[in-house]
């Protein structure tokens, strides 16, 4: 036999899903039993009719087959109302009170205090202690002892002639054979109520131990369920096919699609974990793992821990997914690793500007006076002013490095970031080496303040727009600006529909020295990343062979 699943035991622990339910099982089981009772009155009837040769249409045969008749559709009846939904409550006491009345009748036509069916008074003051409290038990028993006192009176006396079923004649009984079986009975039916008493108190006491532990079970489920909704990673359960039983809403939420339920495959919502878990180790020990899934806003990548599911044997009936979105980790470290390295770069750069600047000085000085001697030709001139003049190109290549290397101290104050990239803009429109196609601007009417240093945006400004725009004249016709805001940041957005980055390329855009152009010095980007990363910001690119480029630039609306 297969153990259940962790699913099943869960759904085991569960108390009753409505109040009652006790009391409508039982009641089920008293109806059930009634049936079977009723069954075998009615088989020991025809027996004893035929046995004595009873006309079956006589009086007496009637009677009790009526009798019996009333009872299954009684029976019927209450199995119906049950069935409807009516509470098992409002259903006691008239079942009660119906079997008291059948009771009676059947006892009267049978016999009265000689009737075979007495012990029927006795199944109803069980039924009662079955089905309600002591002090019910107690009034069904008087009750009980009272109706079977005047139903054998009645057949003795002959008060309400009804036919009884030979060979039974209550009226021929005589005084001491009719207060001895009179006695018997009240006395059976008295030690029955005394049992029952104690049978209701007993049931009492169950119920009540039940419904305390059910109310222990239920407050651990609602724990165990308030627990998993709770977590912030994502909690997968699944059994040894690979079938989801559990999902909880973190998971959900974190794989962006709605819970599959039981029974899908854990392949549909963690593509690739199969694999990955079959490298590692053996079913039953705990696992961590890996994992990228591509999706259409990009990829995530999730760091796992499996471990096995145990039942209450200590059988390993599943497995227990625990994962945690690692996207913005992942991230961060790629940052952290490339500050490092623009870090260790730009000393090393600075080290070697400030080393060459003195000889460039020198060089320069000594080319100015070279030009000015008398006898230096024209050609010479020339010559000299193309030293001169790379120079100086030189010169202003060194002082980038050691802008970028040493950068002066953030001065912030607030201002429009909308209106600085908008000015900045009109600047390079009119400086016509600047910009080499069309740029386009977006913001919104309102200001987008932030607390920043306003110079040292407008450098980042410049540098996207400008590697934009040469980007865009080798294969595009436009570079598009916007500017827009939230609550917490200003957000700059450079695009434009140049040939694109390709990907192998992608990740370094933001080294020192680094360039796709034949003079870029390779400190534009650079120094932007410096820039936004100073401010608490972020810069981020996107690129696609032949689709443009667009770079989005994130910054803290308040001072970093």
């Amino acid at each position: 036999m297969e153990p259940p699943s962790p699913a099943e035991s869960l759904t085991a622990a569960r108390p009753p899903a409505w109040p009652g339910h006790d009391l409508r099982r039982r009641l089920t089981w008293l109806i059930v039993l009634r049936t079977g009772v009723i069954s075998i009155v009615l088989g020991l009837a025809l027996w004893v009719s035929w046995i004595n040769e009873v006309d079956p249409s006589g009086a007496a045969s009637l009677t009790l087959v009526g009798i019996v008749a009333t009872t299954y559709v009684m029976t019927l009846v209450y199995s119906l109302l049950l069935r409807a939904g009516v509470a098992a409550e409002r259903l006691v006491w008239p079942e009660i009170v119906g079997d008291l009345a059948v009771t009676s009748l059947l006892v009267h036509v049978t016999g009265g205090a000689q009737s075979a069916y007495t012990f029927f008074f006795a199944l109803t003051i069980v039924g009662a202690a079955a089905v309600r409290s002591r002090g019910a038990t107690v009034a069904v028993t008087l009750t009980s002892m009272a109706l079977f006192s005047l139903v054998a009176l009645s057949a003795w006396q002959a008060v309400v002639p009804l036919p009884s079923l030979p060979p039974v004649t209550p009226s021929a009984q005589t005084t001491p054979l009719f207060l001895r079986s009179l006695g018997l009975n009240l006395a059976t039916q008295v030690g029955v109520g005394v049992l029952g008493y104690l049978l209701a108190g007993e049931l009492q006491r169950t119920e009540a131990s039940l419904a305390s532990e059910r109310r222990v079970v239920a407050d651990l489920v609602t724990l165990h369920e308030d627990i998993v909704r709770s977590l912030t990673s994502g909690l997968v359960t699944v059994d040894l096919d690979g079938h989801v039983l559990t999902i909880n809403e973190a998971a959900s939420e974190l794989l962006g699609a709605a819970s599959p339920g039981t029974g899908g495959d854990v392949e549909a919502i963690l593509p690739g974990l199969r694999a990955r878990l079959d490298e590692l180790a053996p079913l039953d020990a705990l696992r961590r793992a890996d994992l990228v899934i591509d999706r259409a806003d990009g990829p995530l990548a999730l760091g796992i821990s499996v471990s096995p599911l145990r039942d209450v044997h200590d059988r390993v009936v599943g497995r227990v997914i625990n994962f945690t979105d690692l996207t913005e980790l992942r991230r961060m470290e790629r940052q952290v690793k490339h500050a490092e390295r623009m870090a260790t770069v730009g000393q090393l750069a600075a080290g070697i500007a400030h080393e060459i600047r003195n000889p460039l000085a020198s060089m320069s000085g000594s080319i100015e006076l070279l030009q000015q001697l008398p006898g230096a030709s024209d050609d010479d001139r020339a010559l000299m002013a193309i030293v001169i003049r790379e120079i100086d190109r030189l010169n202003a290549l060194i002082n980038d490095l050691l802008d970028y290397a040493n950068p002066r101290p953030r001065e912030s104050v607030p201002f429009d970031f909308a209106h600085l990239v908008e000015e900045t803009l009109q600047v390079a429109r009119q400086d016509r080496g600047a910009l080499a196609v069309e740029v386009a601007l977006a913001r919104p009417a309102e200001a987008v303040e932030v607390v920043a240093d306003a110079a040292k945006l407008r450098q980042v400004v410049w540098n996207l727009v400008r590697n934009a725009s040469d980007a865009a004249a080798t294969g595009g016709s436009h570079v598009h600006v916007s500017v827009r805001a939230t609550r917490d940041a200003a957000i700059l957005e450079v695009a434009d529909d140049g040939p694109g980055i390709a990907p192998d390329k992608l990740a370094r855009v933001f080294d020192p020295f680094f360039t796709t152009k034949k003079r870029g010095t390779g400190l534009g980007l650079a120094t932007c990343h410096n820039v936004v990363t100073e401010h608490g910001g972020t810069i981020e690119v996107a690129s696609e062979p032949g689709q443009g480029t667009m770079f989005v630039v994130t910054l803290p609306r308040t001072q970093a």
